[in-house]
């Protein structure tokens, strides 16, 4: 004959820990679901905010841009100035003769006096 066993008891330890691991699986699961969407509402509102102070400088580098000499208008420019640089050198030189003019009227000038001083 073989023995009987004894009759076994339902022990609610482990089962207990399995049902508590089992729901604080599903807690960890569900924490990660809110806080996800919440991620992508704060990730989305940070990535307009940037979106917009971006387009606020592209305005503003288009609106520098507009306002920027040409090709055309520097070409201009150069012939501007190369035709003042002219006239500055014809300026340049009404003004030697000028003074070349006043050197010969003070020589002029200088004899004059000396020869009614002598006269005298």
């Amino acid at each position: 004959m073989t023995p009987v066993p004894p009759p076994t008891t339902f022990d609610l330890g482990p089962a207990l820990a399995l049902v508590l691991a089992a729901l604080n699986i599903v807690n960890i699961l569900y924490t990660w679901w809110r806080t996800r969407d919440q991620n992508v509402e704060t990730r989305f509102r940070a990535g307009s905010e940037r979106m917009d102070r971006i387009d606020s400088r592209l305005a503003s580098v288009e609106q520098t841009l507009r306002g920027a000499a040409t090709k055309e208008d520097m070409h201009s420019l150069r012939l501007g100035l190369a035709a003042l640089e002219g006239e500055l050198r014809e300026i340049r030189a009404m003004q030697a003769a000028a003074a070349e003019t006043s050197k010969r009227q003070d020589m002029v000038l200088t004899r004059v006096e000396q020869f009614l001083l002598e006269r005298k």
